[in-house]
């Protein structure tokens, strides 16, 4: 007995440990995916959750070349699928597959297309599979998401002699299957791009509705189709392409002789109700570059680059809550010339905060007044900049006092932190997840600049929104989180490495984990997309003595490590608590964002526990009075960034033709409403406290008329009564009180009777309303009517925070 017992115990000891499954691959890994997963990210951008799942999930490996791999135990042990499948062809012809994709109508539903027209498909993620074949010709295959049989795919096809619509850009047909890709049929000719409707899940819209930018009698037009272009409806012409949201569809349009620059147009996504408005800048713009970094919280943030030279530079805009009025949000903010990129971020798991890289505003003017400075010098005078208020207003990063050892970091002058963005070319961006409020990984370094050597950057943490960094490691690192940020796993990604170090307390102390004999460069570390597990893939690459690129892949499951689960979410106050309140705040410090406190659970940084508790991690507290943070600059003004008051843009960008926005309008009647310059933040709640609004304003011409005729500057008289005040007629003050006197008995006459009339004429109505009857039909279908109308606009969806 005791022996069993012994037995059991250095069974039980060997298994507390990380499980490690290290594989070779004949190629680098290309990407990963998880079948039957809860969330699916297609190629458009778009997170869908899924109602079916696989309790189990399966993961697929497309590598460099092409082939396929399968495992059914989380990466402990890989299959080689096409291996397997090329046994079935005849003379063992050799495959190659140039994508993979997950179904986001199930996500149990997976197709794997190859680049010689002989594709397979799995109903359940891999347990069977059907093969079929296709034209060789098609590619860049879109998967709709209401029914995992219909896929949309291009071809393209050469131009014939005269035709007037086959032009560049524009030699693309669209075909379409209904079938999961045993027959397709050809749709559309001259096409530019197209896209099924992000909309397709709402009732009103039908399931094949496809949107697509093509040539129609020579022009270039965006139009949509509801039965694969049978019919189709344009619906703007002259647009050079289109881009949809959840909120918003934006159509890019030029002018009628082609010569007159962009215009930017942004209509909401239902396309049946399409109204475009064009987008309102401060400036007046001739230029080219758009790109749209965020529409998830009903703002739109968009990137303009204008009366630039140097196209790294780019103006970071911020919408009203309509979409249509833009303000000035961040300038000189840092884009990618291949990619279109910028270097912007969110912060996951948060409201309205923002990470950007900006080059130096100073550096920028010196370099348009001096040659000496050239647009490969300003990448050296890259800083790094945060916002809790949409952008309102940007704060430098504060530096950490310390480093990971405990040393003093030496940081002086105007020191802060700064993180790399997506535009570097080594990537490794600000990384945050939607389900670890507050945490946030990046790579960079302290100083009055962004470092661009690889060997003085280190890795940081923060688990406050941004407020405070700590550095957690020397070097640069492959991270990811994973057990709702309870579990961070790290790899150093600037040298090749053979161990990981992983944290359970968010980077207070680390473990170390040999992953293989040999040494290899990482290339990226991943978990499920929703990031509640505990199991990671790490996947890399090395040369071989024959100088040919390897993969390898390492599963890395750390529930064997045996940890207790955690306990006490229903009371976080209580001492045993695994858990604890976290409140957001400010960059004051105060404890409001967007005139509101909210308060999150979450796991306590020292509680080491597999965080498995499905918990609502978000509550609202209470309104809070405004403050300056809730007032962002108005329509044509801005702020600079070192802070200050918002003044207005046509100081900055010198415009003859930038409208002043503190001039009344032109058909200024009694009083307008001037700004101050501010304009509160969209979406917020604050009531009473600072009050940044527009003030009621005399017009001028009717504070010249009541001077004149009255020597009174009261606003409120109104000017169309020139009897009151023509001075032609002296009235003594005794007689003209008892005018008066006369005048306001007569008035109270009037209002007597006119009450007695109004009383009878609704006698019927009144009596209604007092009765106990039920409403009229009518009136209930009405009120259902409207209601109908209004839900696919703003009903229980996000679409209710864009202001549609």
């Amino acid at each position: 007995m005791i022996i069993i017992l012994g037995l059991l115990i250095l069974f039980v000891q060997g298994q507390n440990e990380v499980k490690v499954s290290f594989n070779e691959l004949e190629s680098p890994v290309s990407n990963i995916y998880w079948c039957g997963s809860s969330v699916v990210f297609t190629k458009d951008d778009e997170t869908i959750e899924q109602t079916h799942q696989e309790s189990r999930k399966v993961l697929f490996i497309l590598t460099d070349k092409g082939r396929i791999w399968r495992s059914a135990d989380y990466g402990s042990t890989w299959l080689d699928e096409t291996k397997s499948w090329e046994k079935m062809e005849p003379e063992n012809k050799q495959l190659q597959f140039e994508s993979i994709h997950i179904s986001p109508a199930d996500s149990r539903v997976i197709f794997f297309f190859g680049s010689n027209g002989i594709s397979y498909k799995s109903k359940n993620c891999g347990r069977t599979y059907t093969r079929f074949s296709h034209s060789e010709d098609l590619y860049d295959f879109k998967l709709n998401k209401m029914d995992p049989q219909w896929i949309m795919a291009f071809k393209d096809k050469p131009c014939g002699k005269n035709d007037n619509n086959c032009k560049d850009f524009y030699k693309k047909s669209i075909y379409v299957t209904e079938d999961g890709g045993e027959t397709w049929k050809s749709a559309l000719n001259y096409v530019r791009d197209a896209a099924w409707d992000k909309l397709l899940q709402y009732q009103l819209i039908p399931d094949q509705r496809i949107i697509v930018c093509h040539m129609k009698e020579g022009k270039s037009v965006i139009s949509y189709s509801d039965d694969y272009f049978t019919t189709i409806q344009t619906m703007q012409e002259n647009a050079l392409g289109f881009f949809q949201t959840s909120h918003y569809i934006f159509v890019l349009t030029t002018g009628e002789d082609g010569e007159t620059g962009y215009e930017l147009l942004i209509a909401p996504a239902y396309l049946d109700k399409f109204q475009p408005q064009p987008v309102q800048l401060p400036i007046p713009l001739n230029q080219h570059t758009f790109t749209i970094l965020d529409t998830s919280e009903g703002q739109i943030f968009l990137s303009v680059s204008h009366k630039e030279e140097n196209q790294r530079l780019t103006n970071v805009y911020v919408s009203d809550f309509r979409g249509f009025k833009f303000t000035l949000s961040l300038l000189h903010n840092v884009r990618s010339l291949d990619t279109g990129n910028c270097d912007f971020e969110r912060m996951l798991g948060m409201e309205g905060v923002y990470v950007a890289n900006v080059f130096d505003h100073q550096e920028v003017e010196k370099s348009k007044s001096r040659s000496s400075i050239t647009p490969a010098t300003l990448e050296l005078y890259k800083k790094t900049f945060i916002s809790y208020d949409r952008g309102g207003q940007w704060h430098p990063l504060k530096a950490p006092e310390i480093d990971s050892k405990g040393d003093e970091i030496q940081c002086s002058g105007d020191c802060s932190l700064h993180l790399k963005g997506r535009t570097e070319a080594n990537q490794n961006p600000l990384y945050s997840s939607q389900n670890a409020p507050g945490v946030s990984i990046g790579v960079g370094n302290t100083g009055l600049y962004l470092t661009q050597k690889d060997h003085e950057v280190n890795t940081y943490l923060t688990r406050d929104g941004g407020h405070e960094w700590f550095e957690i490691r020397k070097g640069s690192h492959m991270y990811e989180i994973g057990d709702r940020g309870g579990l961070i796993v790290m790899g150093q990604d600037d040298k090749p490495i053979n161990k990981i170090i992983y944290s359970w307390d968010q980077g207070f102390s680390w473990e170390e984990v040999k992953i293989s004999e040999k040494e290899f460069e990482i290339l990226n570390i991943v978990t499920e997309p929703s990031n509640m597990e505990q199991k990671f893939i790490l996947y890399g690459q090395s040369r071989s003595q024959e100088n040919q690129l390897k993969g390898y892949v390492v599963a890395l499951n750390f529930q064997t490590l045996h940890q207790r689960v955690c306990s006490g979410a229903w009371d976080p106050t209580m001492p045993e608590s695994d858990y604890e309140f976290w409140i957001p705040k400010n960059f004051e410090s105060g404890k409001c964002l967007f005139g509101r406190k909210i308060k999150y659970i979450r796991r306590k940084r020292e509680a080491k526990c597999f965080n498995q508790e499905e918990i609502d991690k978000k509550f609202f507290i209470e309104t809070c009075p405004c403050i300056e943070d809730d007032w962002e600059c108005d329509f044509g003004f801005y702020r600079k960034i070192e802070g200050g008051p918002c003044v207005p843009i046509a100081d900055k960008f010198e415009e003859d033709d930038t409208p002043d926005l503190l001039k009344p309008p032109v058909n200024c009647k009694q009083t307008y409403m001037k700004t101050q310059g501010y304009r509160k933040v969209s979406g917020d709640y604050c009531q009473g406290g600072i009050d940044l609004s527009p003030i009621e304003t005399p017009c001028p011409n009717t504070q010249t008329n009541n001077t004149s005729f009255n020597n009174t500057e009261t606003p409120n008289i109104d000017i169309q009564q020139p009897q009151i005040s023509k001075p032609q007629i002296k009235i003594p003050q005794t007689q003209q009180n008892n005018s008066l006197k006369q005048y306001s008995y007569l008035w109270y006459v009037v209002v007597f009777l006119g009450v007695i009339i109004v009383i009878l004429f609704l006698k019927d109505k009144i009596m209604n309303i007092f009765s106990s009857k039920p409403p009229k039909k009518s009136s209930s279908y009405m009120e259902k009517g409207n209601y109908e109308q209004l839900k696919l606009f703003s009903g229980n969806d996000e679409d209710d925070e864009a202001g549609l």
